[in-house]
């Protein structure tokens, strides 16, 4: 079932408008594909990918869908936008909002791939810290937007690599 937008999904919104212009965009783990949708107004080409078949459909035909896990069907990205499932996995997992190894196998697709800019959306629920790590360990934070929440924080951070 593709992930609903919610509060960390207008968070990435919010932070994607910042965004110059780029040739390609990747959004990973497009659920609801309104990230993608934004991208597409400020990328040459927009790529969105889900490992959720139902996901895949949910996108308009003017963007290029790969139903895939992570990016690992694309090469090359200038930008990668990914609102990361941060929930602890528990039965049954629902790879929508539960981190069932895929925020560790993002962070080594972007190693792989080397995008210009990435924006992470996470929650403070999830290993907020261990992203944040691995994240400066490849490229520089550039900025932070938090929304603070009633039992969590959410982040967007923009890093260049």
């Amino acid at each position: 079932m593709p992930y609903k937008p919610s509060e960390d999904s207008y968070l990435t919104l919010e932070v994607v408008e910042e965004l110059g212009g780029a040739d390609i965009c990747v959004d990973v783990g497009t659920g609801s594909c309104i990230i993608a949708e934004k991208l597409a107004t400020k990328c040459r080409e927009t790529v969105a990918t889900d490992i959720d078949i139902e996901a895949c459909k949910t996108c308009n035909w003017t963007i290029d869908v790969v139903c895939s896990d992570v990016g690992r069907a694309v090469r090359r990205a200038d930008v990668a936008v990914f609102n990361m499932p941060y929930l602890p996995p528990e039965e049954p997992i629902d790879v929508s909002i539960h981190d069932a190894g895929v925020v560790s196998r993002f962070l080594r697709w972007i190693s792989i791939t080397r995008p210009r800019a990435v924006i992470a959306t996470f929650s403070s629920l999830g290993r907020a810290d261990f992203i944040l790590e691995a994240l400066r360990a490849q490229c520089v934070i550039v900025k932070v937007a938090k929304l603070h929440l009633f039992f969590e924080t959410i982040y967007s951070v923009i890093a260049k690599c």
